[in-house]
């Protein structure tokens, strides 16, 4: 029974892995995350007022945006990344620590980011980093294939090895 711990452990961690699913993360500047704060922080925050003055109905537009509409933002690799209401924001401190943020629920118009809804304060200067996680379908099916193919060939090395049991008095 001993011989059968090692995939009982992999084959857990694999369906506890394909739960939570992959992610890929997008590195944002500064400047491209800025968009993504609430509308009252969009109409105070004047450097984005600035980075808009060429092109004021871009702001206005982006000011108007729908509960539901998404904001498309360009990483820092050029990639265009779609941010909706139910997308994983992040920024990292300069120590490495990851916060969560709320898309449209925040601010940093003045010389810190303030999000109330998750009690995050932070000055800016001490920002490394603005991060988007955008769930990755192609490797969330991967690893839930790997998972549900761990726990078949489990459950086929149980069912090789117990045998037969009879209980018949001869």
């Amino acid at each position: 029974m001993k011989n059968l711990r090692i995939p009982a452990a992999v084959t857990l961690c694999a369906l506890g892995l394909s739960v939570t699913g992959c992610y890929n993360t997008y590195q944002v500047p500064q400047e491209e995350f800025r968009r993504l704060q609430s509308v009252a922080a969009l109409e105070n925050d004047g450097k984005l007022q600035e980075q808009y003055k060429d092109t004021p109905d871009d702001l206005t537009k982006l000011m108007n945006r729908g509960e539901n509409d998404a904001v498309v933002v360009q990483s820092v690799k050029n990639d265009k990344v779609a941010v909706g209401r139910d997308t994983r924001l992040y920024v990292a401190s300069e120590g490495g620590r990851r916060f969560q943020l709320t898309p449209f629920n925040f601010s940093m118009y003045s010389s810190q980011l303030v999000a109330s809804d998750r009690d995050t304060l932070l000055p800016l200067a001490n920002i490394k980093a603005y991060e988007v996680d955008l769930l990755s379908t192609g490797k969330t099916v991967t690893l839930i294939g790997v998972g549900v193919a761990l726990a078949a060939g489990f459950i086929y090395a149980i069912s090789a090895s117990a045998g037969s049991k009879s209980f018949g008095g001869k």
